[in-house]
C-alpha cells in the first residue's frame, strides 16, 4: 500500500479504494496521506442528488397511477 497506488485509485475514479489506503497510511502517521484522505470528493452530495431523482421518479409514477 503506498501513495502511489491511492492516486491511481484516485485517476480512475475508485475513490473507496484510495481512501482505504490513504486511511490505513494515515494511521501509520502519514501527513501527506491524511491530507489526502480530506481532500477526496464526498460520496454524500452524489448520493443526495439520486436521492431526488428517486423521489421523482416516484412522484411521476403514483401521479401516472392515478390517471387510469
Amino acid at each position: 500500500m503506498t501513495l502511489t497506488l491511492a492516486e491511481l485509485y484516485v485517476r480512475q475514479g475508485l475513490y473507496g479504494r484510495a481512501r482505504d489506503i490513504y486511511r490505513k497510511l494515515a494511521e501509520a502517521g502519514n501527513e501527506t496521506a491524511r491530507r489526502r484522505l480530506l481532500e477526496l470528493p464526498s460520496a454524500h452530495d452524489k448520493i443526495a442528488v439520486l436521492q431526488e431523482l428517486l423521489a421523482r421518479i416516484e412522484r411521476a409514477k403514483q401521479e401516472r397511477a392515478k390517471g387510469r
